[in-house]
């Protein structure tokens, strides 16, 4: 049996995932200084949260491809309460983000076709585009004490892709945490149009801010030009095991009419969501209210350990406008890049995520979750500070 070429993605581990495997099984005590997963640091909701997913009406299977209209509802109803108004004839329920991406992929572009996407970045976009067949062409963000994109870059992006069809932007992205000030926005709003591009916004991380300058805001729905909006239940409600995610259309009818015509059609083809979840999702958008505080009154805390764990050492905390992750910035010695601080970290019992899984550039960089528990938190910058200043003396 043959496969297909573009799903020949490298199956062995690599030797930084095997580094991490040996190290967590031979030390017990490692201090993980990356987790993303709520659920596994003690962000879970209380007890009758999840009992909504027991809603009798679930008993009975009414698929609608774009999904419940009162799952809808909710979703628009989520926005309502941000100051956002969403049609709910305009949201398209997925079981993710990821499936979401795919399937917007497929409907937006040919085989061959380039999506624009930024970097430094997440790397799962990677395979998304295999899967659906597209080609990626990266613009870059730069870091001018904050991150931004690189407008003059992304046009010659866009010079270079003359397929080019989507313009993705994360914002906040990940893991810079950059959030888009009104003139970046209206300027890819114009590339947008100038070049025919579908807009594709991820702001799976918009609900929560760290420290973003006033002019800096999430995405505002335009009438004038296409754009579709994504985010989900894994990072509004922190509930990434009960897969529902949705995709806002935002533009002018004549674009979005028939986007939703399509989107109905593939919908209909893997109805992915499953019942008991979209009637649960009332409850559970009201749940995501208090459990989004906690988030933040932990990602607060956090940053407080940070900045107090670096503060006068040969190390730096980068600004971030939102999200989970903080970029730690570290010295350049003994020609030492991210990957080698990641490696002499993970021997002195700490793991954080080396700058090359998201193309950081130098200096070496690496990334810490700001879901952490606290106090391991606290340990691991102690740890990691030790660990640089001991290499800086034994230079």
């Amino acid at each position: 049996m043959k496969l297909s070429a573009r799903s020949a993605w490298p199956s062995e581990p690599s030797p930084w995932a095997q580094a991490v495997q040996h190290a967590r099984d031979a030390n017990p005590e490692l201090l993980d200084l990356t987790p993303s997963n709520p659920t596994q640091v003690g962000l879970v909701h209380p007890g009758p949260v999840y009992r909504a997913l027991g809603d009798p009406g679930g008993a009975h299977y009414d698929p609608h491809p774009l999904g419940l209209p009162a799952a809808r509802d909710a979703v628009a109803a989520y926005y309502a309460r941000r100051g956002r108004v969403v049609d709910p004839a305009r949201l398209w329920l997925c079981a993710s983000t990821s499936e979401a991406y795919t399937q917007l992929l497929t409907l937006l572009a040919d085989p061959g076709d380039t999506v624009l996407v930024p970097c430094p970045g997440y790397p799962l976009l990677d395979m998304l585009g295999d899967l659906a067949g597209v080609r990626r062409v990266s613009y870059p963000l730069r870091r001018d004490g904050r991150w931004s994109i690189d407008l003059d870059g992304l046009d010659r992006a866009i010079a270079r892709s003359p397929r080019a069809r989507v313009l993705v932007v994360i914002a906040p992205g990940n893991p810079t945490g950059a959030m888009l000030d009104p003139a970046q926005w209206h300027a890819l709003r114009a590339r947008a149009r100038a070049h025919d591009l579908a807009l594709l916004v991820d702001e799976v991380f918009a609900d929560y801010p760290l420290d973003p300058p006033p002019d800096r805001l999430r995405f505002l729905g335009d009438d004038d030009a296409p754009c579709l909006v994504l985010s989900g239940l894994s990072k509004v409600a922190a509930l990434p095991q009960l897969k529902l995610s949705w995709v806002v259309m935002h533009g002018p009818e004549a674009a979005v009419t028939p986007l939703r015509a399509r989107a109905e059609l593939a919908a209909d083809a893997l109805l992915s969501v499953a019942t008991p979840v979209q009637r649960a999702l009332p409850t559970l958008l009201l749940a995501a209210e208090p459990m989004q505080r906690r988030i933040r009154e932990r990602l607060a805390e956090n940053l407080g350990v940070l900045r107090t764990g670096v503060r006068g050492q040969p190390l730096d905390l980068l600004p971030a406008d939102g999200g989970w992750t903080a970029l730690l910035r570290l010295p350049v010695v003994h020609e030492l890049d991210d990957l080698g601080w990641a490696q002499r970290l993970l021997r002195a019992g700490v793991l954080v995520q080396p700058g090359f899984l998201f193309d950081l550039p130098a200096p070496p960089q690496v990334a810490v979750s700001l879901l952490t528990p606290p106090c391991v938190l606290r340990w691991g910058i102690q740890r990691v500070v030790e660990c640089v200043g001991a290499v800086i003396d034994a230079g």
